[in-house]
């Protein structure tokens, strides 16, 4: 007898629709995959009529076994083995308060999102034995509703930012995680089990510093970033003002050149438009905060000048302000 394994979407916009796509579309002898998609009304609507469709350059999937609500109230009493948290960063306390029940009663809760320090907020609805970070670069774009498109490929680490599962007391969480590695790397992510996840959540920000903001404010692909000398000095500008953050915080980070790997990252997803250009092009709130702007607020505190970062956070922030007359949002999704 399989096996059954209950996933749900919190919040199934770009980033999400891939990964829980990609999950429901595993095939097994052993086991199979129940996914829920939580999420907007027009892009569940097309995903129960229609199932989700994946294109990744030539080759397209459809995946037909996906339930898709946008209603809280239908999700009463039940209980999932793994959430995945994708709403925008700023989304999260609003997101874990409407959906309280289900996170409540579900065995893990995965934050999917961008940006360091999500994992505090995400603790004050959550039990954090139970909590794991999942940070990834994988790059997508949903179309329409119901149509996404997986712009790049990257790789995804997971792990638990508050408890050492090498404890004889954690073995279920760590029997939990070990799970989830073998899915996700059934569903094709190049995952990483990592012991130390907050470091690669500071790693994976240093990509995003670099990118983001530069990409909203010129409105160029990840690719066309790199096609400009004095871009790309500004860009690895702004990653140099970071590390520096991070080594006056006491966080002690592998001896690799993160600039480089920015680089490498926006050269492999060179399609992509970054989720902070998506955000400005649907003049819709950005993750600014929670990327360069944490930066800005870490610094701050430490003394420490980081001018690149912050002529960027106010940038992006005016230019949200230009078009926002309400930042309120509901249900906002990467």
């Amino acid at each position: 007898m399989k096996k059954t394994i209950r996933m749900g979407i919190l919040g199934a916009g770009s980033v999400g629709s891939l990964f829980g796509g990609r999950l429901a579309a595993i095939e097994s002898k052993n086991f199979s995959i129940e996914m829920t998609f939580i999420c907007r009304k027009n892009n569940a609507e097309a995903i129960e009529k229609n199932g989700l469709v994946i294109q990744f350059q030539e080759k397209r999937i459809q995946v037909p076994n996906i339930r898709a609500v946008h209603n809280p109230d239908v999700l009463d009493g039940e209980l999932f083995d793994y959430i995945f948290l994708t709403t925008k960063a700023y989304d999260s306390a609003c997101t874990l308060k409407e959906y309280r029940a289900i996170v409540s009663n579900c065995r893990f809760l995965i934050i999917l999102q961008n940006g360091i320090g999500n994992e505090e907020i995400v603790s004050e609805f959550c039990n954090q034995a139970k909590i794991i970070r999942c940070v990834t670069t994988e790059g997508a774009f949903l179309l329409s509703p119901g149509h996404l498109l997986h712009t790049g490929l990257g790789y995804t680490k997971i792990g638990f930012p508050f408890i050492n599962i090498e404890e004889e007391k954690h073995a279920p969480q760590r029997d939990g995680i070990e799970q989830l590695y073998r899915l996700l790397c059934l569903a094709g992510f190049d995952t990483t089990l990592s012991q130390n996840i907050i470091n690669e959540s500071w790693e994976k920000i240093f990509v995003n510093i670099g990118i983001n903001p530069f990409g909203a404010l010129t409105r160029l692909r990840n690719g066309d970033l790199l096609k400009n000398e004095d871009l790309k000095a500004l860009m690895a500008d702004a990653v140099i003002e970071a590390l520096k953050v991070a080594e006056a915080r006491g966080l002690v980070l592998p001896d690799r050149d993160y600039v480089s790997n920015m680089f490498d990252v926006a050269k492999n997803t060179a399609d992509n438009q970054n989720s902070m250009l998506q955000d400005i092009l649907k003049k819709k709130k950005t993750e600014i905060e929670f990327i360069n702007g944490r930066i800005v607020a870490y610094a701050k505190e430490l003394g420490l000048n980081v001018p690149i970062n912050a002529l960027l956070t106010v940038l992006i922030e005016r230019l949200e302000a230009s078009y926002m007359k309400d930042s309120s949002s509901t249900l906002t999704v990467i």
